[in-house]
């Protein structure tokens, strides 16, 4: 056997190898879970299991860091347990009812549901900076009595819906220009931040436009105008910064809370020492120290503190793989989105919950100043709970119409089905969608035919026996060696790959060679 033999025999089996190992996976990954393929379904159930610790853990976590505090002041040690359980209740009817509810679908959010979702959050912004319930210098609650709203947290979901219209407009379906989308994105994302910041409320403030500079990046805006975006948004914080002094003495702990330990450092130094204490195992659960009315705010905003007190070192690597894990799952899902819409919409979910996540952790540990932002389903609280469902619902809507939808499908809704009775002299020439530009139908043969119908570009008046009599074909004579064979068992992928001088192209000729002509079967 030739070296050009060898050559073309070690690559027909490479490809045999390919395909075999192609099919394998495809089989896989279309095997169905629970009437799902399995390419849909495993992140979502991945996604939901990781979810369902995080709940549990959080309101497992919330009840150890609150029992002292709670039988002190509210006299019961379940307190704020059962109101997180309510919390978490009320969130996980909401996202199922996101989720499956017919008449709220992705292309409802699209057409109709974000422009009202949008006139809601607005006013909900301007109602709690008019008359909101006022604490620490900012106003960002609205008292209802036995729950206490806080409409930026609401006002994520919202944004990232209106963001994503605005990105897929432009880039997938070309429906609007530059100035078209910087006005979408200004009156989208630009006035409800704007109200944010006013309450004020930075750390939302930011999340949220961090959130929505990755949705564009995601989307294929030209780095140049993203640095333009994150160059504003820094210049705009450091005159933040320097127009509010907390502001600017939140950096100045985050740089070295022991330098007033007793003062403005107190609770970063007292999360420090609770991860000292921790260790690499953990006092273990219940046996923290720095709940018993040292660390304020254990339950809600520093309540990684007590996570890392009582589970430790490594406790705390198990809880952030968790949650990492929950975020992959996240992106998963947005790959496997019909349309950019859809991609956008979860890929802005999972990254505003890991963004959250990773502000309140860094501002924990000392990295970055502290914004009093909540931990996503572990810190106690109503509207950061129920928020957080809320995109966790539209993770899900997007998860299970991919099952169902694709780009295709959407291509071929937008097709302009005619029938018979439009066909008429008018449709001959098209000018508008909607008609036939290939003119009327016309019957093939004479009547008697067996009625299979043409369209022909000509005229539509024109009948069967007008047209003259079709010229026979010349008949091909075969070349001297016969007419090439194709062998269609062969890989697809060889009848699409050009031909190329070579080596190579000697083998491939060799080997059709070697398998005969048509003459010669």
């Amino acid at each position: 056997m030739s070296r050009t033999d060898e050559t073309a025999g070690s690559r027909s089996e490479r490809h045999e190898r390919s395909r075999r190992s192609a099919a394998a996976k495809a089989s896989l990954s279309e095997r169905l879970i629970a009437g799902v393929p399995a390419r849909i379904m495993r992140p979502r159930l991945v996604f939901l299991a990781c979810l369902a610790a995080l709940v549990l853990f959080g309101l497992l976590m919330v009840y150890s860091a609150s029992a002292v505090e709670a039988l002190a002041e509210e006299g019961s040690s379940t307190y704020y347990l059962f109101r997180q359980v309510l919390f978490a209740v009320a969130g996980t009817a909401a996202a199922a009812f996101l989720a499956h509810f017919p008449a709220w679908s992705l292309a409802w959010y699209r057409e109709r549901g974000a422009k009202l979702l949008l006139a809601l959050a607005v006013a909900l912004l301007l109602l709690v900076i008019v008359a909101g319930a006022a604490s620490g210098g900012a106003r960002r609650w609205i008292a209802l009595g036995f729950f206490t709203l806080q409409p930026s947290e609401f006002a994520k979901p919202v944004i990232i819906l209106a963001a994503a219209d605005a990105l897929s407009q432009f880039y997938e379906r070309r429906s609007l220009d530059g100035w078209g989308l910087l006005g979408a994105l200004v009156v989208g994302v630009g006035v409800p931040l704007a109200l944010i910041l006013v309450e004020p409320d930075t750390g939302t403030t930011l999340i949220i436009a961090a959130t929505v500079v990755a949705m564009a990046l995601l989307a294929g805006m030209p780095y140049k105008y993203l640095l333009i975006a994150v160059g504003v948004a820094v210049l705009l914080l450091v005159l933040l910064v320097l127009a509010e002094p907390y502001r600017l003495t939140r950096f100045i702990v985050a740089r070295d809370p022991w330098a007033d330990p007793y003062g403005t450092g107190y609770q970063a130094t007292l999360a420090i020492m609770a991860f000292a204490s921790g260790g690499l195992t953990g006092r273990g659960i219940g046996g923290s120290t720095m709940k018993y009315s040292y660390l304020p705010e254990a339950h809600n905003d520093y309540i990684l503190a007590i996570i890392g007190e009582e589970l430790g070192f490594i406790g705390m690597l198990v809880f952030l793989a968790v949650f990492m894990l929950m975020i992959y799952a996240v992106f998963k899902i947005a790959r496997q989105g019909a349309g950019l819409y859809e991609k956008l919409v979860a890929a802005g979910c999972g990254t505003i919950l890991g963004a959250q996540f990773f502000v309140n952790v860094l501002g924990i540990v000392g990295f970055t100043p502290m914004t009093g932002k909540t931990l996503p389903f572990i810190s106690y609280g109503g509207s950061s709970m129920i928020a957080s469902f809320i995109l966790v619902g539209l993770i899900l809507r997007v998860s299970r119409e991919s099952a169902a939808a694709s780009p295709y499908r959407a291509r071929r809704e937008r097709f302009a089905v005619m029938g018979e009775e439009e066909l008429d002299e008018e449709s001959a020439v098209s000018s508008h969608l909607g008609r036939s530009t290939a003119g009327a139908p016309r019957r093939r043969g004479d009547a008697a035919s067996s009625g299979f119908n043409v369209y022909d570009g000509g005229a539509a008046t024109r009948g069967a026996g007008d047209r003259p009599a079709p010229s026979p074909r010349p008949r091909r004579t075969p070349p001297a060696g016969g007419w090439e064979r194709v062998d269609l068992n062969a890989d697809p992928a060889d009848r699409l790959r050009e031909r190329r001088s070579g080596r190579g192209s000697d083998a491939g000729s060799a080997s059709r060679r070697g398998r005969g002509s048509r003459h010669d079967r």
